[in-house]
């Protein structure tokens, strides 16, 4: 069962909400978090394959019973965004709509991956200690991802912010540029030819380096997010790559240099 406190540290879920409910009504909630973390992904994929044919009473429909999950959970913002779109979306162009999917169903997937991953913090005492260490780094960064496009969003992204960040599109250079360098962070794709994101990261851990390690990845089912913690995942970055989300998803570890600082 998820305990409270940690369900309040979720920003998207409404904490008067949570603060209101009794310790009984906790197996309540978790029963529906678990639902809803099951169901979603099939949803979403609905969702998608619907907005690619152009079928709009199919993607209301499944959008529809998102919301009604996320009201479940008390993730009210969420399902309040997404209720008062489907209102006023008739007559929308399709561009329209496929950019309002896009980024909910992104912030609904980062929320499902969230909520998984209170249910894997057995390692939070490691985590937190890992992170005690990073705010004293130099924000070096390395990120891996076979597709260049992503590489060069995350690199102007976090260069622009004051990160350090050094870039490879496989696993084999990853482990090339480990051999001379120690980074304090690392951001890994999951889908790559060869070497996954996995086996990078089980790689990472073998090779003796400690600096946390996110996933990049699209992917919110149940079975990835558990393999990915099993890696060695303290966290994730929802693909396609936003400034605020992925500022706010690294910020967790470490921090920009400054002009006090320097």
């Amino acid at each position: 069962m998820i305990e409270k406190e940690r369900l309040l540290k979720l920003s998207e879920l409404d904490s008067n909400s949570i603060n209101q409910m009794e310790d009984s009504q906790l197996g309540v909630f978790s029963d529906a978090a678990a639902s809803f973390i099951n169901e979603y992904p099939m949803l979403e994929n609905n969702i998608k394959d619907a907005l690619k044919a152009d079928d709009r009473s199919a993607v209301f429909k499944s959008l529809s019973a998102v919301c009604e999950m996320l009201r479940r959970i008390y993730a009210e913002n969420l399902a309040a965004k997404c209720s008062d779109y489907i209102g006023k979306a008739e007559g929308t162009p399709h561009e329209d709509l496929q950019t309002f999917v896009i980024d909910f169903l992104k912030a609904v997937s980062a929320l499902s991956i969230d909520l998984q991953m209170l249910e894997h913090q057995d390692i939070s005492k490691a985590a937190a200690e890992q992170i005690a260490v990073s705010f004293k780094a130099e924000n070096n960064i390395l990120a891996v991802d076979d597709v260049n496009f992503f590489l060069r969003t995350i690199k102007s992204i976090l260069r622009d912010s004051g990160y350090n960040v050094t870039c490879v599109n496989s696993g084999s250079m990853a482990l090339d540029y480990l051999k001379a360098h120690k980074p304090d962070l690392f951001i890994l794709d999951i889908d790559m030819p060869e070497m996954d994101g996995y086996e990078l990261a089980r790689e990472i851990k073998n090779a003796g380096h400690t600096a946390p390690i996110i996933f990049l990845t699209g992917n919110a089912r149940k079975d990835s997010v558990a393999k990915a913690v099993q890696a060695g995942a303290v966290d994730f970055i929802i693909k396609p790559v936003r400034k605020d989300h992925l500022l706010e998803r690294i910020g967790k570890y470490i921090k920009p240099e400054t002009k006090e600082d320097e």
